[in-house]
Order: structure tokens, then sequence, then C-alpha cells
């Protein structure tokens, strides 16, 4: 297990590795960091409440980083015709 900082509520965890898109087990938002300094990326949890606020306030703190908010529709509870909307 590697240990990493929640993007969230800043509490160090372990991950078996930092690019896992998992949940945090204190707060239960996933992240994952991919990479590290200028080349990094910060995939957060578009299942964040208040997503875009969480994600400007990401934006000034992680300058070193590029912050990406994860939109796979295929873990979305959608089904059928009306999950390519």
């Amino acid at each position: 297990m590697k240990h990493t900082t929640c993007p969230y509520c800043k509490k160090t965890i372990e991950k078996p590795a930092a690019d896992r898109f998992m949940a945090c087990p204190l707060c239960g938002f996933r992240s994952a960091w991919v990479g590290a300094g200028t080349d990094g990326y910060l995939i957060i949890d578009s299942n964040l409440p208040n997503l875009m606020d969480k994600y400007l306030e990401l934006q000034r703190n992680e300058t070193d980083s590029t912050i990406l908010i994860n939109r796979r529709v295929g873990q979305m509870p959608i089904a059928g015709a009306d999950r390519r909307k």
C-alpha cells in the first residue's frame, strides 16, 4: 500500500497506487494522481457536492497539476438509450 493525500479532506490515506481511481476511506469521494510535477494530472470525482466550487479551489491550490473531472458515463446508474445523452 502507498501513502497519498486525499485532495478533498487533506488526510493521508493508503491506496494500492496513487493512480488508482478509488474512494477515500474517510470522506468517500474518489480521486487519482497520475504522473508528477507539471506533467501530472489529478482526476476528481464528478459526484462531489459543489463540484465546480471544489474544482476551482483545487485548481488554485494544485498549480503544478492539471485537474480533470471524471465523467465516465458507464459508472452512472443510467441504462438504455438515455446513457449516451
